[in-house]
């Protein structure tokens, strides 16, 4: 799909708005989907559009015959209120599968492993305050994106640490400006998902991303709950996409 096509399909949708099912997305002709500006989720190259994410929700789209309408937020936390009134129903991100979140979202099938990792400079740098473990984080300012899965997994490192790890989350921010900025030396310290920081390692080698914050998780997309015909048809592809 060209660069133009997509652009005058996201602006000229329309993004109404109460929740549904497979059965009203299939008779409304249109799956809402809302996903983040990255490399591995919708990007712009030239005049072509790619992203791991958007060439998912392709082919998802073919397999249930039904067009999609896409949406872009920086954060997690707009794109899950987006689903939550009925705005999107389909949160095509990776999202780290947690106890937390099931509360509030139907998580498909896990489309990924993943792991949350520290990001600073690389102690060579003489910009850097280069720390070893993640027992050195209390006391250190980490910055995550607002709303960011990382959150409670800090959370719960500084309890089992026994102490206080300052986490400041950045609005208006995804993980690679965040890095970024680490590499800039206007911070020192990020939390991201080890998959997007190796993606920027060659553009930005002074960083460093060896410290470990969780054990792989798995990620998957989200759904409504009260969406189980549209979970069920998008898990069922996902099995098949896995094959």
């Amino acid at each position: 799909m060209t660069l133009l096509s997509v652009i005058f399909f996201i602006v000229c949708c329309g993004t109404a708005n109460s929740p549904r099912d497979y059965q009203e997305i299939k008779e409304a002709g249109v799956l809402r989907v809302v996903m983040d500006y990255s490399p591995s989720g919708y990007f712009r190259n030239g005049d072509s559009i790619g992203g791991q994410q958007y060439e998912m929700v392709m082919t998802l789209s073919g397999h249930l015959d039904i067009p999609v309408e896409i949406h872009l937020e920086t954060g997690l936390k707009e794109s899950l209120e987006g689903l939550k009134n009925g705005k999107y129903d389909l949160v095509a991100r990776l999202i780290p599968v947690t106890s937390e979140l099931k509360e509030s979202v139907a998580f498909t099938e896990n489309i990924g492993l993943n792991r949350q990792v520290l990001v600073q400079r690389k102690a060579s740098d003489t910009t850097s305050v280069y720390i070893h473990s993640q027992l050195a984080l209390p006391g250190k300012k980490i910055y995550v994106a607002q709303a960011s899965p990382s959150i409670s997994r800090l959370q719960n490192l500084a309890a089992e640490i026994g102490d206080t790890i300052q986490i400041v989350e950045m609005p208006d921010y995804e993980s690679e400006h965040l890095l970024i900025l680490v590499a800039k030396g206007d911070i020192d310290y990020a939390v991201c998902d080890y998959e997007t920081a190796s993606r920027m390692l060659p553009s930005y080698p002074s960083l460093d991303i060896t410290t470990s914050i969780s054990f792989s998780q798995l990620h998957a997309w989200v759904v409504r709950k009260d969406s189980p015909q549209l979970l069920d048809s998008i898990n069922a592809w996902i099995s098949l996409w896995r094959n």
